[in-house]
This record gives C-alpha cells, structure tokens and sequence, in this order.
C-alpha cells in the first residue's frame, strides 16, 4: 500500500509516526525532536509530505519538500 502522508502526533507517553496510507502500527518516540527526525528520514526516502502536530492540535508544520534546509527561507 502506499504511503500518502506521515504526521508526528502527541502520544500517550511522548510523541508517534502515524503512516497514512498504509496499515502500519503507530512508531512510538519519547520526544518530540525523535519522533521529527525519523518523521524527516521517513517522509524524504517515501517522498511524502510530512505534517507536526502540536499538543493543541491542528498542523504546526507541513512540508512537501522533507528538507529542514528549505524550511529556513
């Protein structure tokens, strides 16, 4: 199945990798900047946007091209 999108989601305890689009399980991070690196990695080898969500909800970040060096600008 392919992947549409990956979001980092508060979780539980921490921070998750939700994979839309697939059936994947939740990947389980204990902090924010672990849960956005692997979300980086991920969403550049899938070549998806990748969405970072706040605890308050909505999307604190989306990006199509997964490079924080574009983000800068």
């Amino acid at each position: 199945m392919a992947v549409s999108s990956i979001s980092v989601v508060p979780a539980e305890q921490g921070w998750a990798l939700e994979i839309d689009g697939t059936s994947e399980p939740r990947e389980l991070f204990p902090t924010l900047e672990a849960a956005i690196s692997a979300g980086w990695a991920r969403a550049r080898s899938e070549r998806v946007e990748l969405h970072i969500q706040p605890l308050a909800g909505g999307v604190r970040l989306r990006a199509e091209d997964s490079s924080p060096a574009n983000l800068a600008a």
